[in-house]
């Protein structure tokens, strides 16, 4: 079994004990809120969501009892309810996820036989059918992608049994893909989300974790390092509210509640409010000021949860 697939491996497994970080601070005043939202049909982790329109989308990963799977389930923000779509031609574990205009996107991912896949799968959700279009230039799994100006960004991961910091770029509208500026710092079970013109890249580990913090810039084709994140960890979530980066949860040791804000006009950090539920390998959408973090694992390793908290950022 390709050591990687999982993310869940050796590291995950050897180190099942409880998180060594600062003291729980979920009750501290200004940093934040969370409360509940309903939960996920279906307990999953390794699947990153998007938004369209008032719905977020949340595709494939593993089952409850670690099985690759192609569910879909489209969660209704205004209602607070969640109903089924149509599954993927393909079960994927370790996709990337991301959208643009009226479309989902879902890019590489492990298959259920165990490699990583270079395929890109299309969702329209007006016609509530799946379409395969251009493969990714390599395979590719545990990687990261966001949606800039149009265009998806699929950034490191693991590529051939290695950890890369591939960069590439697909246009919806020539279906093609193009090799961008490599990511300094190659990494695997990274986060990432767009701030201005930037896209901050963030965490992941290589195979051990790493806190380090890069932004890449579309219209110079660059990288600049940025200040380290507090708290090294993989299997992290990422998304931005009020020009500030947040990034949640993540593994090993055990299972992260922390979530931690990046303020890029002072180039710094803090802890803010903890999850409540601790988890790693799930999505975070940012859907008005506030930012949902769906399903993931409340376990170092397999330990699929149906949790959809909501984290309202401080004022």
């Amino acid at each position: 079994m390709n050591w990687f697939r999982l993310g869940l491996g050796l590291l995950t497994v050897a180190a099942c004990g409880g998180d060594d970080g600062p003291p729980s601070n979920g009750s501290v005043p200004g940093t934040g809120r969370w409360d509940a939202r309903a939960s996920l049909g279906s307990a999953r982790q390794e699947m990153p969501s998007a938004l369209i329109g008032g719905l977020i989308y949340t595709p494939g990963g593993y089952d409850a009892q670690g099985a690759t799977v192609g569910t879909l389930e489209i969660y209704d923000v205004a209602a607070d309810r969640w109903s089924n779509g149509p599954s993927m031609p393909e079960g994927r574990n370790h996709a990337g996820v991301a959208a643009v205009g009226t479309r989902l996107y879902v890019t590489g991912g492990y298959t259920g036989a165990g490699p990583a896949s270079p395929t890109t799968f299309v969702f329209d959700p007006a016609a509530q059918s799946w379409t395969t279009r251009r493969a990714m230039i390599a395979a590719r799994a545990a990687h990261v992608t966001v949606a800039y100006a149009g265009k998806i960004y699929a950034i490191g991961g693991v590529s051939g049994g290695s950890v890369v910091g591939t960069n590439e770029v697909y246009d919806p509208t020539a279906d093609a893909w193009a090799s961008l500026a490599a990511m300094p710092t190659p990494r695997e079970h990274l986060a990432a989300a767009v701030i201005g013109d930037r896209i901050f890249v963030i965490g992941g580990r290589m195979p051990a974790n790493v806190n380090t913090l890069e932004s890449y810039s579309p219209a110079t084709n660059t990288w600049a390092r940025l200040a380290d994140m507090p708290t090294a960890r993989g299997g992290l979530a990422a998304a931005s509210s009020g020009g500030k980066l947040y990034v949640f949860g993540g593994e090993n040791p055990g299972v992260f509640p922390h979530t931690e804000e990046y303020d890029p006009a002072s180039n710094t950090w803090r802890r803010v409010a903890d999850m409540p539920t601790p988890r790693h390998g799930m999505g975070a959408v940012t859907v008005g000021n506030a930012m949902y973090v769906i399903g993931g694992g409340d376990r170092a390793g397999f330990g699929a949860s149906r949790a959809n908290e909501r984290f309202t950022p401080p004022e």
